[in-house]
């Protein structure tokens, strides 16, 4: 194995699997540390992380409510997969380890916050949202910012499947787990956490 490949390999782990080197108390204050800084960004752009998966813009609000989004999501995803690991897994578990990884597994998000603060977004959002409920519609927006949209839009999809891919990982790896039995809890967890925090974040709001 030449040692292209192996760079090569390392960086894959290190995108799609860096759980096999991060965990415990470091993984959690790292994710903690982007799952804030994301709310942070997130806030110049109102842009909200309004459930598990999801990222809406224009709504304004204060700043700890962006803070808080990030927080209840990592936590309505993190609780169910511990309990199902502790169900399904053959190794003892560290709660603290499925919460560090869980978290860290968030920071795709930090990038979707930074491609969504052009007020461009904004617009686009404005004049859609306005169109489909002929309710007092905008003026036509701008080429451009149709393209920013279009773009943040397929870097914000393309974050999203490598966020889920990270939890994945996070989960099979913090608690020893793979196969079908990790497939369909993790399946079943993120359903799940995606409907709660969404609950949660609305009766916040």
């Amino acid at each position: 194995m030449t040692e292209a490949t192996v760079n090569s390999n390392r960086l894959a782990q290190w995108l799609f699997n860096p759980f096999k080197f991060i965990a415990g108390f470091k993984a959690l204050l790292l994710g903690l540390s982007i799952i804030l800084i994301s709310g942070f960004v997130g806030s110049f752009g109102n842009t909200h992380f309004d459930g598990v998966l999801d990222v809406h813009t224009g709504l304004e609000a204060p700043m700890w409510f962006f803070l808080a989004e990030g927080a209840i999501n990592w936590i309505c995803m993190a609780i169910p997969l511990f309990f199902f690991g502790l169900i399904v897994s053959r190794s003892s578990l560290r709660i603290i380890d499925v919460l560090g990884t869980q978290a860290m597994a968030r920071w795709p998000y930090l990038i979707t916050a930074v491609v969504m603060l052009p007020d461009a977004n904004r617009r686009v959002a404005e004049y859609l949202m306005s169109t489909l409920t002929q309710n007092n519609p905008t003026a036509a927006i701008a080429p451009i910012d149709v393209s920013i949209f279009v773009f943040a839009m397929i870097v914000v999809l393309l974050m999203v499947i490598w966020m889920v891919a990270l939890m994945y990982q996070a989960y099979a790896v913090s608690c020893n787990i793979k196969g079908a039995a990790a497939i369909a809890t993790f399946i079943v967890s993120l359903i799940g956490a995606e409907i709660l925090s969404k609950i949660v974040i609305l009766l916040i709001l």
